[in-house]
């Protein structure tokens, strides 16, 4: 393997790069410094889901002794003390740490917990109870922006997206009948709602904040089409919706060079498409081998679009 020592000794003795430059360049090089972020990014994040489980475990087992009062304010505790580190790394200079942001995350899980278990408990909204979602949904933007946090935008997100019923309807029997034409119906305008969101408030969106709401607008406006498509009365449209929003996201795919987009707009076709054959089928030889033919097209198709992807990026 060619190595690029001998040039960089060069850049070094040349002035070009400082000593330490060289040093740190060449430790890349053998390998011997090589970045963990991503790996350190997944545990945290498994260290975070595993926090929240034992916490609705000691809820469920412990929540006669302690109390409905006591617990709502432990909890208020426990979620306050989780920003503390995160606020004080906002005015550092580094800026907040990935263990700091992580430790966000599990504070506006826990707050988002506490609020729906205060809710339940002390009925504070009345009939009006799923207004706590819009409530936590605007806390936790105030927090996203206050502290740049991506993580935090996605709580907030995930909020608004349950007030506006994303879920799966309770009166579905069928497998392949995971959503009423109403349930898709809310998740499309709940996408159209986060797209005027990003644009109301792009001067104080980062770019990064402005991908979070891009992919969480997509992937609902596709559920809500593959929603559609599960319902007989709505299964063309559904498949019509499917396919605009797949030549849209390929579109965005190829000029922005983000293949997510590509993989939402093939995927989620594929998918929609398959419940339908699935419905209509009921899964027979004849059906199977129209999925089978859906899964291969889709897979030869996401294949041709990463190659073109990659050639526009070299």
């Amino acid at each position: 393997m060619h190595s690029l020592e001998e040039e960089m000794r060069e850049l070094g003795s040349s002035g070009t790069l400082d000593e330490a430059a060289v040093a740190h360049a060449l430790a890349l090089e053998r390998r011997s410094l090589f970045s963990v972020f991503d790996e350190l990014r997944a545990l945290l994040y498994v260290a975070v889901a595993l926090v929240i489980t034992g916490v609705g475990i000691v809820i469920k087992e412990h929540l006669d002794r302690i109390g409905p009062l006591t617990l709502v304010f432990t909890l208020a505790v426990a979620g306050a003390a989780c920003y503390v580190p995160a606020i004080r790394a906002k005015s550092s200079e580094g800026g907040p740490s990935a263990v700091a942001d992580y430790l966000l995350l599990l504070g506006a899980l826990i707050v988002s917990a506490d609020v729906g278990y205060a809710e339940s408990q002390f009925h504070l909204l009345g009939a009006n109870w799923s207004r706590h979602l819009l409530l936590l949904t605007a806390f936790h933007a105030l927090t996203a922006y206050a502290l740049r946090s991506r993580l935090v935008l996605s709580v907030a997100l995930t909020s608004l997206a349950g007030w506006f019923g994303i879920e799966r309807g309770p009166e579905n029997l069928s497998p392949w009948h995971f959503a009423t034409p109403g349930l898709g119906l809310r998740a499309l305008v709940c996408s159209a709602f986060m797209l005027a969101w990003r644009t109301i408030a792009r001067h104080a969106n980062a770019a990064e904040f402005r991908e979070i709401f891009e992919h969480f607008a997509a992937n609902l406006a596709f559920w809500g089409a593959v929603g559609w498509c599960s319902d007989a009365s709505m299964r063309v449209v559904g498949i019509v919706t499917l396919l605009l929003l797949a030549a849209v996201a390929i579109r965005r795919a190829l000029r922005s060079g983000e293949e997510s987009f590509a993989v939402y707009g093939i995927g989620y076709t594929a998918f929609g498409s398959s419940v339908v054959v699935a419905q209509v089928t009921d899964l027979g030889l004849f059906g199977a081998t129209l999925v089978l033919v859906i899964v291969l097209t889709a897979a030869a198709a996401l294949r041709r679009l990463h190659d073109v992807l990659r050639e526009s990026r070299i």
